[in-house]
């Protein structure tokens, strides 16, 4: 059996830990995977519970540091310290840094013979010290340099984290779902909408994603107030992050306390979209969203914005729209789609396998590349 080792910051209500769970899942008995975790105190309990019960170990990795290079460093020693002490055949490094070429290089150190950075986000803006000319270039030279694979969730995920000369040696490795767990059930649906006294006639709008400013929530407030004022609406803005203070302040200011539903993350995620009719997702980066393809299998009718890819588009579900748009714009084609949508939410689901986003399917991609050749 194969003894993988997932490096994380955490284990979080994210896209990533989900699409980690499917392959740990569906590997079972063919690869045993153990989870080490740079910032542990950040994760979530109930992640970390989930992956136990399918046999992982959890090992926080901490250290302390009074700088970011001293930061750096001390990761370095904790790590390595760590991979001295214990073998793996596979180390897989799920990330959207470009600074977590030194995680591999620390782990090719400890001669871990497959490395694999696998990209899952397609940023647009470069932080501290990649801001500095030829530092972002070089760090993705060290990416290269240092992993023994390549792999990314989508072509624009692979063109955000690895250089152009490493573009030949990327897998693509769709994240894959559990179909079954996303498959659209009326009564369900009811049965929420009744729990938060969501009547028929009312139009549900919805977000799900971290609240942070690659998400775009402030604006997407913008667009609800707009779709509000048209007619009877709710939204459900499922998340937290840094941006949460920032949002409830502009939901109070905006006067939408009692159309605007709040969810911190949580697992009941499918029977949230269920009771949505439309969802909104207007960010400003993504790679390959998670929570756009579970959205589409549940049958939701999406409008997005226009940067985000359109390589797992399900036929007819998608509508984009420019950022510079106004929220007015953005909010009559809400419920222009919302009103035209035709689709028999359950059978969206077979589009799932039928595009190549089933999570068997990707699990099985990875799997390969932990026993083949390095590209």
């Amino acid at each position: 059996m194969i003894k993988a080792l997932f490096i994380r910051g955490m284990l979080y209500y994210d896209g990533v830990s989900a699409v980690e769970y499917e392959w740990i899942k569906a590997l079972q008995g063919r690869v045993s995977y153990d989870y080490a975790l740079l910032d542990p105190d950040k994760s979530v309990p109930e992640k970390e519970s989930a992956v136990k019960e399918l046999g992982c170990q959890i090992y926080p990795l901490r250290y302390k540091s009074s700088s970011s290079l001293a930061s750096h460093k001390n990761r370095e020693r904790v790590l390595g310290e760590f991979l001295a002490q214990h073998h793996y055949d596979v180390v897989h490094i799920d990330t959207d840094l470009l600074s977590r070429y030194d995680v591999a290089k620390v782990a090719r150190k400890a001669g871990v013979k497959k490395v694999i950075i696998h990209s899952h986000n397609a940023m647009r803006d470069l932080h501290g010290i990649q801001k500095i000319p030829l530092a972002a270039k070089l760090e993705r030279h060290l990416i290269g340099k240092y992993a023994t694979d390549l792999a990314a969730c989508s072509k624009e995920a692979a063109k955000w984290l690895f250089s152009s000369k490493d573009q030949a040696k990327v897998r693509i490795i769709h994240n894959g779902i559990d179909r079954a767990q996303y498959t659209f059930s009326k009564e369900r649906r009811q049965k929420l909408r009744a729990s938060l006294k969501i009547s028929d006639d009312t139009l549900v709008l919805g977000n799900i994603g971290r609240l942070a400013e690659q998400k775009n929530q402030l604006f997407l407030l913008d667009i609800f107030k707009e779709v509000a004022r048209l007619t009877k609406a709710k939204l459900i803005l499922i998340g937290s992050g840094d941006k949460e203070t920032e949002i409830r302040s502009k939901i109070a200011k905006e006067g939408l306390t009692d159309q605007v539903i709040l969810i911190k993350a949580t697992d009941q995620v499918p029977d949230y979209l269920f009771a949505m009719d439309v969802f909104v997702m207007p960010s400003l980066y993504e790679g390959l969203p998670m929570t756009l393809l579970e959205a589409q299998t549940s049958g939701l009718p999406c409008v997005i914005s226009d940067v985000i890819s359109s390589e797992m588009d399900f036929p007819g579900l998608i509508k984009r729209e420019k950022l510079t748009t106004s929220p007015a714009e953005w909010a009559k084609l809400v419920i222009d789609t919302a009103k035209k949508s035709t689709f028999d939410r359950k059978q969206e689901a077979q589009v799932l396998t039928k595009i190549g986003y089933d999570n068997q399917e990707s699990a099985e991609q990875v799997y390969q590349m932990y026993v083949g050749e390095s590209k």
